[in-house]
């Protein structure tokens, strides 16, 4: 997905003015694959560390950046196996579990995504290619 694709899809989604300034929505247009939805956007802190999470209706794509590189990891939305998000006053928390008992919680989220991420876990994941 190039940058532009990618911008346009956060305005539709309603999230382009919270996350047009991240600095990994360069890398994150490269990871996105060909044709791959991107259906939710937040930010948060794990491993003491922020970082952005991207669900997409074939992955969850958690991405890290320092200055002058980054690091992502990628979970296939069919490996999830439980998911929360707790919203609070002003800094919500967001754990993501998988079956293979992997457990990834990210505080202090914007309580504001709570319902597109809600809507984005729940959407059908497609057939594997």
């Amino acid at each position: 997905m190039n940058r532009n694709d990618l911008d346009k899809r956060l305005r539709d989604l309603g999230l382009y003015s919270e996350f047009y300034h991240r600095k990994e929505l360069k890398p994150l247009a490269q990871v996105l694959k060909e044709g791959e939805q991107l259906n939710c956007l937040f930010t948060g802190v794990h491993e003491a560390n922020r970082k952005m999470v991207a669900i997409t209706d074939r992955r969850i794509i958690i991405l890290f950046t320092l200055l002058g590189g980054g690091d992502f990891k990628v979970i296939k939305r069919s490996a999830v196996s439980d998911y929360s998000f707790d919203k609070k006053l002003l800094f919500s928390t967001v754990t993501i579990s998988t079956k293979g008992g992997e457990t990834f919680t990210f505080t202090n989220a914007q309580g504001s995504v709570k319902k597109l991420f809600e809507w984005a876990m729940e959407r059908p994941v497609p057939e594997e290619e």
